[in-house]
């Protein structure tokens, strides 16, 4: 397994697509950052309260047209780099030279694990890069409730810590994104044992991202919206049961596809 996991490793991070990806994602970062944060740079130095970092980085708001959009393609951006390998290897005979020299339940595991590690880092560096660049130039103060000027509600997810230990706040929330997006790219493997199109397996995960937040706007429940929810400025406020909910089906579905996969071995060769 370990042998896999270095090849595989290679794959999933060093290719054009995940630099395409990432150049992607921190464009639409510097884009915020021009349209957004530098033309209230100076603000800093009136007499006014401060604006504070974690209140106007690309995922600590909710009114610019750079992080709707954002968070609108980040499950294509998460598919770009690796979530069609497993057709590749499947039509070009890769995956059954390997396979035959070791482990097919190793080789299997190991492709899931990197389609959840690609899809959690391609949606979380950008955000970091994002939330860095905008600390140049705006403080990193702790948000104040009485102000009116961060977007958190009191009944919101770790609103608590949010008033009071902002940084926590800000690594749950891409701990959060990084789980959630991760395990959504797996959604391209699990269709890849029945759908050997490239590019269909590509936006399957973004298909069902945008499915769910079709349902839940036009049934007027905004909880269920993931694309709402899992931006930290939470532009649609949800509850746990919706969060561990949807975890649990994306770990389910996970587990049952590498499952069914181990026990198609011939399908692979």
């Amino acid at each position: 397994m370990k042998h896999y996991f270095r090849i595989e490793f290679n794959r999933a991070f060093y290719n054009k697509a995940m630099l395409i990806s990432l150049l992607l994602g921190c464009g639409l970062s510097i884009w915020h950052f021009l349209d957004y944060i530098w033309p209230i740079r100076e603000f800093v130095l009136s007499s006014e309260y401060p604006l504070s970092s974690f209140d106007r980085w690309l995922g600590g708001e909710s009114y610019s047209f750079q992080s709707s959009l954002y968070y609108l393609v980040l499950p294509i951006l998460c598919a770009l780099p690796y979530s069609a390998s497993w057709v590749f290897d499947y039509s070009t005979g890769y995956a059954g030279q390997l396979i035959v020299r070791n482990s097919h339940n190793g080789f299997v595991r190991v492709k899931y694990l990197m389609a959840f590690l690609s899809g959690a880092f391609v949606a979380v560096f950008p955000l970091l890069f994002d939330f860095c660049l905008t600390n140049l130039y705006i403080p990193a103060i702790c948000p104040q409730k009485g102000y009116g000027l961060s977007p958190i509600v009191d009944y919101g997810i770790w609103a608590g810590y949010y008033y009071t230990h902002p940084l926590l706040y800000l690594l749950a929330y891409l701990t959060l994104d990084g789980v959630f997006f991760g395990l959504l790219n797996t959604l391209s493997f699990t269709v890849s044992n029945f759908n050997r199109n490239r590019f269909f397996v590509k936006f399957v995960p973004f298909l069902v991202y945008i499915l769910l937040y079709a349902i839940g706007n036009s049934l007027g429940y905004f909880a269920m919206c993931p694309a709402g929810f899992l931006t930290p400025s939470q532009r649609f406020v949800t509850t746990w049961p919706w969060i561990i909910g949807y975890i649990v089906f994306l770990l389910l579905s996970c587990g049952a596809s590498i499952y069914y996969t181990e026990r198609q071995e011939t399908g692979l060769i």
